[in-house]
């Protein structure tokens, strides 16, 4: 059934529940340490235990297998890390004028909170504020009711005050930075 955790019981996952609660604080405590970022940490952590387990035939012959966890979620920070400067530098050119760090801080924030959103959101959010279009043609071109535009767009301002205190009106946003 969907949603219900299923034991794992086959051989070829043998010691891995073992192994994951004995390791799976110690590797999310240095990630935090590293970071300094408690919710990265946790997402590189988490990534590095799901390959962990969907190679742990190989990984359990490892000397250290929570050294290679470790090292796998220290590459995904530092993937996370790589993609947020390069965001950072699109934000940047793409402005013709030059942001203080509280315009680049909001912008990162709301490029946080939408990823959050689902597609559907984060489609209408961009054609809405970012392209500035009204709603009876986003709903024209998504091939939906305006209602359903409306809806989706108080769904996603909703979800991103919830998680993000971030405000979208037109001809801006607002947050805490």
């Amino acid at each position: 059934m969907a949603g219900e955790r299923r034991a794992v019981t086959d051989d070829s996952y043998s010691g891995f529940e073992a192994w994951y609660s004995d390791s799976h604080a110690r590797v999310l405590h240095v990630l935090i340490v590293v970071s300094g970022d408690p919710d990265a940490a946790s997402e590189a952590t988490d990534e590095a235990f799901a390959r962990a387990l969907a190679r742990w035939q190989r990984v359990r012959a490892m000397t250290s297998p929570t050294g290679w966890t470790c090292r796998v979620a220290l590459n995904q920070l530092r993937r996370r890390r790589r993609r947020q400067r390069h965001e950072e530098q699109l934000l940047m050119s793409a402005s013709g004028s030059a942001w203080t760090d509280q315009d680049l801080s909001l912008w990162l924030q709301v490029l946080d909170a939408v990823r959050t959103l689902t597609v559907r959101q984060r489609t209408v959010l961009a054609l809405t504020y970012v392209a500035d279009l009204p709603q009876d043609e986003v709903a024209k071109m998504l091939r939906v009711s305006r209602s359903t535009v409306a809806s989706t767009l108080a769904d996603a301002r909703s979800a991103a005050l919830a998680h993000h205190n971030i405000h979208f009106a037109m001809g801006g946003l607002e947050g805490s930075a």
